[in-house]
C-alpha cells in the first residue's frame, strides 16, 4: 500500500539524518510543498512534471537564493522517491536558479576593533536583557575561532571544554563535526563569561541562550550588527 506524501518526506529525512544530514536542512521545504500537493490533490503518484514545475516558479516574496533551496529540497526528495522505485518527475540540477555569488566584506582592524569597543558598552534593552553579557564574547568567539555565525549563536555549554581548551562544533555547512583548538586569551575571556553568567542562565543547553533559552536567531544578530 502506497504512504501519503508526509509519510514518505518523514522516511526521507530519517534517511538523510541516517547518513550525517540535518533535516532543518530539508524540512521546512518540504512541509510547504507536502501543503502545495495537499491544495491541488496530490498523492505521490501525481507528481509529474506540470504539477513540480508549478511549485518550482520562483514566488514574489523570495530571493533568487531562497528559491534555489526550496526548490532543492524537493527535487532531493523526488530523487529519494525515484530511488525507492516510485515513478516521479525529477527536477534535473540545470533547473535550479543560480547561486548569486557575493563578495565577502573583509572587515579592517581598525573596524573591528570599533565593533568590539561598541559591544563592550551595550546595555541591557527590553528585548535583549542579556545581550550586553552575550555578545562581546560571542563576536569575539566567532572571529577569534573563524565559526560561521550559526556555529557561534547555537554553540552548547556541553560542547566547550575548558580543561582542554576545546570546542566542538556539531553543525557546520558540511554536517561534520569539529573542534576547534581556543588560544589562552579566547579561553579566559570563556571562563569569565561562565562564571558572571551562570548564575543567571541556570540549567542552559546553549552558551549564549536567548530569552526563552532557545539560540539566539540569525536575523537577532543580523539586527545588533546594525544597532552597533
Amino acid at each position: 500500500m502506497m504512504k501519503t506524501l508526509n509519510e514518505y518526506i518523514e522516511d526521507m529525512l530519517l534517511f538523510k539524518e541516517s547518513i550525517g544530514y540535518s533535516r532543518k536542512s530539508y524540512e521546512y521545504d518540504l512541509l510547504s510543498f507536502c501543503r502545495f500537493a495537499e491544495s491541488k490533490r496530490l498523492d505521490v503518484s501525481e507528481l509529474k512534471e506540470d504539477a513540480i514545475l508549478k511549485w518550482c516558479s520562483q514566488w514574489d516574496s523570495e530571493s533568487q537564493t531562497g528559491a534555489r533551496r526550496r526548490i532543492q529540497s524537493v527535487r532531493e526528495l523526488l530523487k529519494y522517491l525515484s530511488a525507492i522505485g516510485i515513478d516521479c518527475y525529477v527536477i534535473p540540477s540545470s533547473f535550479l536558479p543560480r547561486a548569486t555569488m557575493r563578495t565577502p566584506y573583509i572587515f579592517t582592524d581598525k573596524e573591528l576593533l570599533n565593533i568590539f569597543e561598541a559591544c563592550d558598552k551595550l546595555t541591557p534593552v527590553q528585548c535583549s536583557p542579556h545581550r550586553h553579557l552575550i555578545l562581546p564574547v560571542l563576536l569575539r568567539l566567532i572571529f577569534f575561532c573563524g565559526l560561521r555565525p550559526n556555529e557561534g549563536r547555537e554553540l552548547q555549554s556541553r560542547d566547550i571544554d575548558f580543561d582542554k581548551g576545546l570546542v566542538l562544533i556539531q553543525k557546520n555547512k558540511s554536517h561534520k563535526e569539529r573542534y576547534v583548538a581556543l588560544s589562552d586569551d579566547v579561553l579566559r575571556m570563556c571562563k569569565d563569561y561562565q562564571a558572571i553568567t551562570e548564575s543567571v542562565f541556570t540549567d542552559r543547553t546553549y552558551f549564549f541562550p536567548s530569552p526563552n533559552s532557545a539560540p539566539y536567531g540569525r536575523r537577532w544578530l543580523a539586527k545588533q550588527f546594525q544597532m552597533i
